[in-house]
């Protein structure tokens, strides 16, 4: 008979790997809730091109352990224009991301290599380095943007499209927006539910996340089947497993003295 303490620590177990990976997977992690600190944060900030009517609130930044900065453009919304989808949109953004329905876009800076990284339509990837005379080269594309940086740091990115996505192309109609820039908080971080927006679409994160936790969930529940059916769950198996490690470590030891 399985004991009421072993039934409780594996639910225990399935709960804590499953929406561990989950949230982790999402974007959730220690860098997220310590972010870091840099003093290169204002050289290398960017500077945002939006619609007069559609600006955002403030910029966010924080730093890695390699030294790269991650700077989140904050708008309180995303708005299509359309009063019944605005309103299924904010509801599911507001499921996916804990009640968080700001839109946020990330321009990440590599300052060792010049290099910055964005997403543009329909949320494919932006590499693009950052020449000294204030150019960029913009991979995908093999192009050259000319005055596409002040002080050759300071990227200029433009609001292209109704959810925000980005370019170093100028877009008509948009004029530069001077925002707030302050260091992301732990409490940012939880509140904004600051998933890999990044990387991916809504329900990509929603769906390729907890896919990912399902399937880890139930590799650890079957290795545990596996390992209490071969008896290693029980102290007896425990002890003999113990037992013929040390065995070979003995015999190991005497053929490398022989």
């Amino acid at each position: 008979m399985v004991s009421k303490k072993l039934i409780a620590a594996w639910f225990v177990l399935n709960f804590f790997i499953f929406w561990s990976v989950g949230l982790y997977t999402s974007g959730y992690s220690l860098e997220g809730y310590l972010p870091g600190e840099t003093e290169e944060a204002r050289t290398y900030g960017p500077i945002v091109y939006t619609l007069p009517d559609d600006p955002p609130d403030e910029l966010l930044y924080m730093s890695d352990g390699s030294g790269n900065i991650y700077y989140y453009i904050v708008w309180e919304d995303e708005y299509f224009g359309n009063w019944l989808i605005d309103r299924l949109y904010r509801f599911f953004r507001a499921l996916v991301y804990g009640g968080a329905t700001e839109d946020i876009e990330v321009v990440k800076v590599f300052p060792h290599n010049r290099t910055v990284y964005f997403q543009t339509y329909e949320h494919t990837d932006v590499w693009a380095v950052v020449n000294p005379d204030g150019s960029c080269v913009w991979f995908e594309r093999d192009l050259t943007v000319p005055d596409c940086a002040e002080n050759g740091t300071h990227v200029k990115v433009y609001s292209v499209t109704w959810n925000h996505m980005l370019s170093i192309i100028p877009a008509e109609g948009t004029e530069r927006v001077t925002l707030p820039m302050r260091h992301m908080t732990p409490g940012d971080y939880v509140i904004l539910g600051m998933f890999r927006r990044t990387q991916h679409t809504i329900a990509g994160v929603a769906v390729s996340s907890l896919l990912i936790a399902l399937i880890v969930t139930a590799a650890f529940n079957i290795v545990l089947y596996v390992s209490w059916r071969k008896g290693y769950l029980t102290k007896e198996g425990q002890m003999r497993i113990i037992n013929e490690v040390k065995d070979e470590w003995k015999d190991l030891k005497k053929k490398l003295k022989d």
